[in-house]
């Protein structure tokens, strides 16, 4: 009993280790569930998964039983938390790949570029030879984008009722937005029925492609990287290997409803469509992929015939509108595609889905507003006394959110123009690297140049990588969040150093304004006695 009670008196508070624990604790679930699959298929990697999800789940409980969550939460902490989880999480996901042999020890980089692309649900991978995985590592690699996809920390909310304010916070990092909206008052609640969405489409996928003829297998690992938008495939031909249109008609209708938001689904099931403020998004995402399938059409005429010209110009403005990233055929080929065709796809990387969806990039919101922003400009040069109010749909955007919108748009831009720069300059091809930049920040996976949908990130120099990491990174988690998880690091680092520093000045004397504030307060505590 004593015991115990020390144990409970060491516990220090710490949101960002609690969070992490916790997701450590959902990784190491997996990992199991996965060793499960790879003992029922006898291919080999039981004993390597069941190995990390030992040493994971030890680590994660460490964490979470020696921290606790703060009361309260202020947006830099609770970003800081998502973030530190994510990093945490990719780490242990190396585990699976070098105790299996799939990555050598020697090239541990690449196993943590593996797994950080998993859990982003990017889909750029460093396997050439998937088919030759065995099935069991392929499963968790396939739960990697699953648990990334909705995320790992919107779970994480309804079991921590203690992040309070926190909590709406790291739930709208996991649906980021201009706005967020909310299913129910209760945090929790909300955390729920998003995953009640999340995990539904999911058996919705697996059991539509295992009617088009997929493996239980296949379907399910299918299953889980589309919903989840991530893209990773368990053969190394991707969505072409099955040949099938059926399952690639099932595989566009899923990318396309996960690269919604998932407001929208859940008022229209709910029907509470009137309670929405969303619509307007919904019809520029679906215009933009639908543009740009015709686009695709037009430009590829004469290259393909016509049957393939439609079957390829609906798969790819589907996979890469919504940031999936699956492939078909490989669009890098002049011979099949031309440079027009592949500017368009281009463009999809770089703006994504629609807000509060798996998909990744700048969002289709955040383009309605700078679209607005820039048509109301130039408007106002014209008529300069003129009021205008900028609209998306029925709701009037507020001038801090269009500047919080176009900041956001400048400094994704910005990263990735940074990135491509030093893509180049770490040896990549002009084209190659700049591609790999736009598509590591989207959380696409496939680029253009050398590292089309057939090739693997081996095509991008080894020192080069990192780079696409940290975009990766940047890319899923949001601009603002990751840069607040530094700054929460630091202003904790700068409290420690000035706590220390009192702590040895001793008590200071109060301020005249301090002590006239404090003697005001107890008069008015005494007079509401």
């Amino acid at each position: 009993m004593s015991t115990m009670a020390s144990l409970g008196e060491r516990r220090f508070e710490s949101t960002p280790v609690h969070v992490s624990g916790v997701a450590l604790l959902l990784v190491a679930a997996g990992m199991a569930v996965s060793a499960g699959v790879a003992l029922i298929d006898g291919g080999g990697g039981a004993l390597a998964l069941g190995t990390s999800a030992a040493v994971t789940a030890s680590v994660g409980s460490a964490m979470m039983g020696s921290t606790t969550a703060a009361d309260r939460s202020d947006s830099p902490l609770a970003f800081a938390a998502v973030a530190w989880a994510w990093l945490a999480v990719s780490i242990a996901g190396t585990m699976p790949y070098l105790f299996s042999g799939v990555i050598g020890w020697s090239e541990a980089d690449n196993a943590l570029f593996e797994s950080v692309s998993g859990f982003t649900c990017t889909g750029a991978t460093i396997l050439a030879d998937i088919d030759g995985v065995a099935h069991g590592i392929l499963f968790f690699r396939s739960m990697t984008q699953w648990f990334g996809g909705m995320g790992l920390i919107v779970l994480a909310v309804s079991v921590l009722p203690a992040l309070k304010v926190g909590g709406l916070e790291l739930i709208a990092n996991e649906a980021p937005g201009p706005t967020a909206d909310r299913f129910t008052p209760r945090i929790a609640a909300t955390a729920q029925r998003l995953w009640m969405l999340y995990g539904g489409f999911t058996v919705a996928v697996a059991l539509a492609l295992l009617a088009a003829g997929l493996s239980p297998f296949d379907a399910v690992a299918h299953a889980f990287t589309t919903v989840a938008t991530g893209g990773y495939s368990t053969h190394s031909a991707s969505i072409a290997y099955f040949d099938s249109v059926a399952v690639e008609g099932v595989v566009i209708v899923g990318m396309i409803i996960c690269g919604a938001s998932f407001s929208i689904h859940w008022h229209t099931i709910m029907r509470t469509r009137s309670k929405l403020r969303g619509y307007s998004e919904l019809r520029w995402y679906l215009g933009l992929i639908g543009g740009a399938a015709i686009a695709l059409l037009v430009f590829n005429s004469g290259k393909l015939d016509f049957g393939s010209n439609i079957r390829e110009a609906a798969f790819y403005a589907a996979s890469l509108g919504s940031n999936t990233g699956y492939g078909l055929t490989d669009y890098t080929h002049s011979q099949f595609w031309t440079p027009s065709a592949q500017l368009v796809l281009l463009a999809l990387f770089l703006v994504g889905g629609m807000t509060g969806s798996t998909a990744g990039g700048m969002k289709v919101l955040r383009l309605q507003i700078v679209a607005r922003y820039a048509v109301r400009e130039v408007i106002r040069a014209r008529h300069r006394r003129a009021v205008l109010p900028m609209r998306i749909g029925d709701t009037t955007v507020a001038e801090d959110v269009a500047a919080r919108a176009l900041g956001f748009v400048l400094l994704y831009l910005g990263l990735a123009l940074a990135g491509g720069v030093l893509m180049t300059a770490l040896g990549n091809d002009l084209e190659t690297g700049f591609s790999g930049a736009v598509s590591a920040i989207g959380t696409v996976g496939p680029a253009l140049g050398e590292a089309g949908p057939t090739s693997s990130a081996l095509a991008f120099e080894r020192a080069s990588r990192p780079v696409m990491m940290v975009l990766m990174l940047f890319g899923r988690l949001e601009v603002f969040p990751t840069m607040l998880m530094f700054v929460a690091a630091m202003r904790a680092g700068t409290r420690s150093r000035y706590g220390r520093q009192a702590a040895l000045r001793g008590p200071r004397r109060l301020t005249r304004w301090e002590t006239h504030a404090s003697t005001r307060a107890i008069k008015r505590q005494r007079a509401g006695e």
